[in-house]
C-alpha cells in the first residue's frame, strides 16, 4: 500500500489516510474494485487563514474496475469549532452544522432539479463526493481544476458577471421553494437564523462596534459628522432589534431558501474561450436560512455589486428569471408579481445598513493585517483603532460619502 505524501508545513487530518480515501472514492464512483494508487495531500488555504475550518487538497490517482488509470483532485473541509476563538460566537447559529447538512440533504436535490427539470447543465454546486458527520468534514470537487476562480472582491462585480449571477440564484431560489414544497418541512430546523433571528444576537457587539468605528472616522470630517453621528449612534442602539424584524416574513411573501452569505469571495466563474463568463458556482452554506430571496439581494448588491450599476434594475432582471423557473417547474405556491416583489425587496432595505457598515468594510480592506470576527467584537482600544482604519481607506471612504445620504433619505438613519 503506497504511504500519502504529505506537506510538512500542514496539519491534515489524522484519519485523512488511504484506506479511508479510497473507501469514499468506491461509494463516490459506485465502483467497489476501485483502486487506489497515489494520495497526495496540500493545504488549500493558508495556515491562520482561518480559524474554524481546515481546507486540504488532495490529488489521487486510481485504477477503476476496467484498470483503467485516472487522476481526480478534491478539497477536503473539516470544521474545527473547538479550536475556533469565535465559537462561543458562532456556535448557536449552528453554522458548524449546517454546511454539512446543505452538502449532504440539499444541494444533491436541488443540483437535480436544476439539471433535470430546469434543463440547464451547468453546475450550480461543486460535487459532494463524502458528507462524514463524526468528523465533522466534507469532501467535494476542486473546481479550480475547471478553470472556476474567485471574481476580485475590491473591484466588485459588473453588469454581466451580476446578471450571471442572478441568473444562477433564480434558479437556486426556484428550485429551493419548489424542493419545500415536495419535501414540507425540510427547512424547518435547522434553518431558522442567519445574522439576524430571533435565537441568538451573537453578532451583537461586532455589528455595533463596526458602526461606532464608522462614527468615529467621520470625526475629521466636521459636515459628515455634525450631519449624521447621532442618527448612527441611533444606528447603534437598534441594530440588532431593525434587523430581526427584517428577517420576519410577512403575510403573502414568497419565501424560500436563501444563501445567506453571497458576496464576491463566495461564488466562482468560468469563463469562455472568448475571456467572457459562462457560469458561476456558488460556495459556503454556513447561514442559509428559509427566508425572503430579497434579503439575499440585498445583502449581494450591497457587499459585490459596482457602484453604477442599479440595484432596481438588478430586481427586476432576477424576478424575470425567478418567475421563469417557478414556472418550468410548476410551482404551485403564489409567484409575486414584479411590484410586489420589488415591495419585498425595499421593505428589507435596513439590511443592507448591516452589510455596508458591519462587513463591508473589512469585505474591502486590502492592508496587510488580518481583520477577524474576535478583533471586531473586542473591547481593547487597539481593536477600537483597527475598526476605525477600516473606514478610513479610499475606497471605504468614497463609498460612504455617496451611502449615508442615500440612506438618510431613505430614512433607513432614523426611529424605525
Amino acid at each position: 500500500m503506497p504511504e500519502p505524501i504529505v506537506n510538512k508545513s500542514h496539519v491534515a487530518p489524522v484519519w485523512l489516510t488511504h484506506d479511508y480515501v479510497q473507501q469514499q472514492l468506491r461509494v463516490y464512483f459506485k465502483d467497489a474494485k476501485l483502486q487506489l494508487t497515489e494520495l497526495q495531500i496540500t493545504p488549500a488555504t493558508a495556515n491562520g487563514e482561518n480559524y474554524a475550518s481546515v481546507m486540504t487538497r488532495i490529488n489521487v490517482a486510481y485504477k477503476d474496475k476496467d484498470l483503467a488509470i485516472h487522476r481526480a483532485t478534491f478539497l477536503v473541509k473539516t470544521t474545527f469549532a473547538d479550536k475556533d476563538p469565535a465559537a462561543h460566537l458562532l456556535g448557536p447559529y449552528g453554522i458548524y452544522v449546517r454546511e454539512i447538512d446543505m452538502y449532504e440533504n440539499v444541494l444533491p436535490k436541488l443540483a437535480a432539479i436544476v439539471k433535470q427539470e430546469l434543463g440547464d447543465p451547468r453546475k450550480l454546486f461543486a460535487a459532494t463526493v463524502n458528507v462524514d458527520r463524526e468528523r465533522d468534514s466534507i469532501i467535494f470537487e476542486d473546481m479550480s481544476l475547471e478553470k472556476y476562480f474567485v471574481a476580485d472582491r475590491i473591484k466588485q462585480l459588473d453588469r454581466e458577471h451580476m446578471q450571471l449571477v442572478l441568473e444562477k440564484f433564480a434558479e437556486f431560489h426556484a428550485a429551493s421553494a419548489v424542493l419545500n414544497e415536495r419535501h414540507p418541512g425540510i427547512f424547518a430546523e435547522n434553518y431558522d437564523r442567519c445574522f439576524f433571528n430571533d435565537h441568538t444576537r451573537g453578532y451583537k457587539p461586532v455589528m455595533q462596534n463596526m458602526v461606532k468605528a464608522l462614527i468615529r472616522s467621520l470625526e475629521d470630517d466636521k459636515e459628515m459628522y455634525d450631519r449624521y453621528a447621532d442618527k448612527l449612534k441611533g444606528v447603534v442602539e437598534h441594530i440588532m432589534d431593525y434587523g430581526e424584524r427584517t428577517m420576519r416574513p410577512k403575510k403573502g411573501d414568497f419565501v424560500t431558501l436563501c444563501h445567506g452569505d453571497l458576496w464576491t469571495t463566495n461564488m466562482m466563474f468560468k469563463n469562455n474561450a472568448e475571456g467572457r463568463p459562462e457560469n458561476v458556482i456558488f460556495i459556503d452554506f454556513q447561514f442559509s436560512v428559509y427566508n425572503s430571496p430579497a434579503i439575499d439581494l440585498q445583502y449581494l448588491f450591497s457587499t459585490s455589486l459596482q457602484d453604477d450599476i442599479c440595484d432596481i434594475e438588478m430586481v427586476q432582471f432576477y424576478h424575470g428569471k425567478l418567475v421563469e423557473a417557478l414556472k418550468k417547474l410548476k410551482f404551485k405556491g403564489d409567484i409575486p408579481s414584479l411590484f410586489d416583489f420589488q415591495l419585498q425587496y425595499q421593505a428589507r432595505a435596513f439590511y443592507i445598513i448591516f452589510s455596508s457598515f458591519a462587513f463591508m468594510p473589512a469585505m474591502l480592506y486590502n492592508g496587510k493585517e488580518e481583520f477577524s470576527i474576535e478583533r471586531g467584537a473586542s473591547d481593547a482600544e487597539k481593536d477600537a483603532v483597527a475598526r476605525v482604519s477600516l473606514f478610513k481607506t479610499d475606497i471605504m471612504r468614497r463609498k460612504i460619502r455617496k451611502l449615508l445620504p442615500i440612506f438618510d433619505h431613505k430614512g433607513l438613519l432614523d426611529e424605525m
